[in-house]
């Protein structure tokens, strides 16, 4: 009886090396997100928590996942560096110039074969001149004039890139807290924590604050971050049992079910990274040799949308599942493309950049 209730090894002990399954997560995690903004396009705002619970609640733990494992791979970066330089740089390269290329593309290229107004006059709108710097700079709200207007989701370009914003707040947050000591110090992050988590039940449960959007998403994603960088910073506490993730999973959704997904969230994040981390660590054999074919998640993630929206302009009348099914090859190509051709080689230039930028430190040149 006491061996069945004895917990699995803990995450530390799945952690040696690069041999996981991390970029397949990814990977499955972006095609969900697709098939949701798939539901997005061919519906429209209908889509939400009240008409499609499972669907939507689906598509917003995928998300809230992405940044649990955001918040693990980020603090261990840090952890390994300690370094604002490398660190900056690093985060810098692996999301600015895949999200340049698009936001280039998709008002130089594919904006003028789409719009619906003359070439004139769209070239003349200030909206298509700024598209690339603004969106370059996470701003990714803009519209371009004439581009996929009128359809289900009117006039979005390139919806998903907002969670990039929030994405690069909490990089920040990680430089704020790793420069003061709390994340290599086991004490000083639990009071960080403390805070923190005071902040998220306190908004969440005692005020209407979450009823605006940015504060919102801040407090989801900013939830699942911390759990992520907890799991990391604990990683010889947390145990990697299964048992624990479907209990605390199907407990979440019950209270989801029953009171709503801000609600539930403060058990379904945990519950989820559980499952996710040993997704991620202990399925092996044959699917291991994906991780090596490289990381086409983030590449999926930036270019997937407008895709859909073009595919969906093109076919007018489509269902979600054919959309999703009519855009994936074309999809796929363009992250394979986008990781071996601009991701790729920008990781792999980190270095330099980190050595030209110390060697002007060293040099005592202002950065």
């Amino acid at each position: 009886m006491s061996s069945s209730l004895t917990l699995k090894p803990s995450l530390l002990s799945y952690m040696e090396g690069r041999n996981n399954n991390f970029n397949l997560l990814r990977m499955l995690g972006a095609l969900t997100i697709m098939f949701a903004h798939a539901m997005f396009i061919t519906i429209g705002d209908d889509i939400n928590f009240e008409t499609y619970p499972v669907k939507y609640t689906l598509g917003i733990t995928t998300l809230n996942l992405f940044f649990v494992l955001s918040g693990m791979l980020v603090t261990a970066s840090w952890m390994k560096h300690s370094d604002v330089i490398t660190y900056s740089v690093s985060r810098i390269m692996r999301i600015l110039p895949g999200l340049m290329v698009v936001s280039f593309v998709l008002p130089f290229i594919l904006g003028p074969l789409v719009t619906k107004l003359s070439l004139a006059d769209y070239f003349s709108d200030i909206r298509v001149w700024l598209y690339w710097p603004v969106t370059s700079l996470l701003h990714p709200d803009m519209t371009l004039p004439g581009v996929y207007e009128g359809m289900p989701n009117d006039a979005e370009v390139n919806a998903p890139l907002w969670t990039l914003r929030y994405e690069a707040v909490l990089y920040a947050g990680v430089a704020f807290i790793g420069l003061f000591g709390w994340l290599n110090v086991r004490s000083r992050f639990l009071l960080f924590a403390g805070v923190a988590l005071g902040v998220y039940f306190g908004v969440t449960y005692l005020t209407n604050l979450r009823s605006i959007a940015a504060i919102d998403h801040l407090m989801h994603f900013g939830y699942a971050f911390l759990v992520g960088s907890a799991f990391h910073i604990f990683r010889d506490k947390v145990p990697l049992d299964l048992r624990l993730g479907f209990i605390g999973l199907g407990i979440a959704l019950l209270i989801v079910w029953q009171f709503g997904l801000e609600t539930g969230e403060f058990l379904l994040i945990p519950s989820a990274a559980i499952l996710g981390c040993w997704l991620a660590y202990v399925p092996g054999g044959v699917i291991r040799y994906y991780n090596g074919l490289g990381d086409y998640s983030y590449g999926l993630y930036i270019w997937h949308y407008p895709i859909e929206q073009l595919v969906c302009q093109i076919y007018g009348t489509i269902t979600a599942s054919h959309l999703f099914l009519v855009s994936l090859p074309f999809a796929l190509s363009a992250a394979i493309l986008s990781w071996h051709f601009i991701e790729r080689p920008a990781l792999v230039s980190i270095k330099s950049i980190v050595r030209v930028l110390k060697s002007f430190q060293a040099k005592g040149i202002k950065l």
